[in-house]
């Protein structure tokens, strides 16, 4: 019984992780603090525009980028100002964004 309630509450904070998903062609917002990019999961689909709308919070990290090789973005992110970022993901899969130092990451999951 134990275990089952364990798997269970498990179940539950995997679903309640943070995770954003672009709303109708609406934009998602993504944060640049100290712990990186929040959220660090995206959904989005393939064949259809996403745009982000990243701001960057502090200057306690190198997370001064937005680095997307796979759709040749290096989009500088000045402190305090939000910059708009559209593209269209091509096809399905996991596309891994970073700093340019590459040491805070996130993911855009296209499905």
């Amino acid at each position: 019984m134990r275990s089952l309630l364990a798997l269970a509450a498990c179940a539950a904070l995997a679903a309640a992780l943070p995770a954003c998903k672009q709303d109708e062609g609406g934009p998602v917002k993504i944060t640049v603090t100290k712990n990186g990019y929040e959220p660090a999961t995206v959904r989005a689909k393939a064949g259809q525009p996403l745009t982000l709308v990243v701001t960057r919070t502090t200057d306690e990290t190198c997370a001064t980028e937005f680095f997307l090789p796979e759709e040749n973005l290096n989009v500088p992110l000045p402190l305090n100002q939000p910059v708009t970022i559209t593209f269209t993901p091509k096809q399905a899969g996991k596309l891994r964004y970073s700093c340019a130092m590459r040491m805070f990451f996130g993911d855009i999951e296209v499905k």
